[in-house]
């Protein structure tokens, strides 16, 4: 136990320990290798073969720990027995008379009476089909279960004693994440205990290989217990290990790849320092004020369009440019006219009006509706009916707006048709720009 907490303690200086060691070998030898001097310290060549010796030492240290986790866990009762965990309750009562026969006290004395009587329990163990299932999953420690008598019992109680390592471990990475030591790999912590647990579940309710397991333990898993479609990776170089033993293997892994992805993780992914970050900032607001700059200059190139798209004869102010659109400052400092304001301002107060009206519906909707066909069928040749008062009001508003360059609220005596037509009788003032209420709404 306690050569086992010094391997994952070696996590902590072991591999900058060993890194220094072994850089320090490699740049002794360096100009025989490469026929110059090796870099020196600070250099980028350094600080690069800094991370790569370092890498190699803790992808050795990592298949070293990772190969005694594999080859240190302790034999099953199978494996003491000298049989596959497939053997039935022949094969089972074969084997243990063949070990009596050799492993006996009376023949080899009282040294080998402790393993005689481990193997024996291991015999009566494996004979009850129900004992023989919690063993395979939940290891010596389901034999102690008094309380436990049917299989329903058993996988209840182990699923309990399993949640133990997912609550303390999720405690931990809870822990480190509010103490701020979660670094870059702290997400994929999460993740490796999530399939961590996802695994030990599969190897809990996998139904048992044993052919003794059989017909109504199978029935309880859903699965047929002899069949091969269920080996796994882990079957597949440990043949003659059990469930509990893959179960543990995985509990060691993860607790080697968290220490592995702490010291690997950096050294791959390398966090910036302060004063790169300071530039990377520091560039990324230049490219927004950029960015800012030339929104601004396009939005107010639009508005001297539509500003010099007003100036004309028709707001009593002379024209700029013959050419549309045109896209340079008006004289007086850019300042419109203030006819162009007033107009711009009575053609947005249009169109706020216009929206509410349409928006709103009933009886306002409905007359600026009527208005529109009726002009509609009036342009197509077809004499519109009467209309009251309000739907002429409502008509006339909405010149301007529909992009007809009609007024609201025009005086009576000056009243236009829905085309800017002029009523008979009105002379008409040419524009500089005819219809052009869409685009300065």
């Amino acid at each position: 136990m306690l050569l086992g907490l010094m391997k994952y303690a070696g996590w902590t200086y072991l591999p900058n320990f060993a890194t220094r060691q072994l850089l320090s070998i490699i740049h002794s030898i360096y100009p025989r290798l490469f026929g110059s001097p090796p870099p020196k310290p600070g250099t980028p060549a350094y600080q690069r073969d800094v991370r790569i010796t370092y890498l190699a030492v803790v992808i050795g240290y990592l298949l070293y720990t990772f190969y005694d986790a594999a080859t240190t866990v302790e034999p099953n009762y199978y494996q003491m027995l000298g049989v596959e965990p497939t053997a039935d309750e022949n094969t089972l009562k074969m084997a243990f008379r063949q070990f009596a026969r050799k492993h006996h006290p009376d023949r080899v004395g009282p040294q080998g009476e402790r393993v005689f009587i481990q193997v024996r329990d291991a015999y009566e163990a494996l004979k009850s089909p129900v004992k023989r299932f919690a063993y395979d999953r939940f290891g010596p420690d389901a034999l102690g279960w008094s309380q436990c008598s049917t299989l329903r019992e058993y996988i209840r109680h182990g699923l309990m004693q399993a949640s133990g390592f997912y609550i303390t471990s999720t405690c931990i990475l809870l822990l480190l994440s509010a103490s701020g030591r979660t670094g870059p790999v702290a997400y994929w912590r999460y993740i490796l205990l999530a399939l961590i647990s996802v695994y030990e579940m599969l190897f809990i309710l996998d139904p048992s290989p044993s052919p003794g397991s059989a017909s109504k333990l199978s029935s309880v898993l859903f699965a047929d217990p002899a069949s091969t479609a269920h080996t796994s990776f882990f079957k597949l170089f440990w043949p003659r290990r059990v469930a509990y033993q893959h179960i543990r293997f995985l509990h060691s892994l993860f607790v080697l790849c968290s220490f592995a992805l702490s010291n690997v993780a950096p050294v791959l992914f390398p966090q910036p320092s302060r004063e790169m970050e300071e530039k990377i900032l520091l560039s990324q607001a230049q490219q927004i004020l950029q960015l800012s700059n030339q929104i601004s200059a396009e939005a107010n190139a639009q508005v001297q369009t539509l500003y010099h798209s007003a100036h004309g004869p028709r707001t009593g102010t002379p024209a700029q440019d013959t050419t549309f659109p045109f896209l340079g400052e008006l004289p007086n400092g850019g300042r419109p006219a203030d006819e162009v304001v007033t107009l711009l301002a009575r053609e947005l107060e249009n169109l706020i009006l216009e929206t509410q009206l349409r928006a709103d519906g009933g009886p306002l909707k409905s007359a600026v509706d009527n208005a529109v066909e009726r002009e509609r069928k009036r342009r197509a040749g077809v004499r519109p009916g009467p209309e009251g008062w309000i739907q002429r009001s409502v008509s006339r508003m909405n010149g301007y707006v529909n992009g007809y360059g009609l007024a609201a609220g025009a005086a009576a005596s000056a009243e236009r048709s829905y085309d800017s037509s002029p009523v008979r009788g009105e002379r008409t003032v040419p524009g500089y720009v005819r219809g052009r209420s869409r685009s300065l709404g």
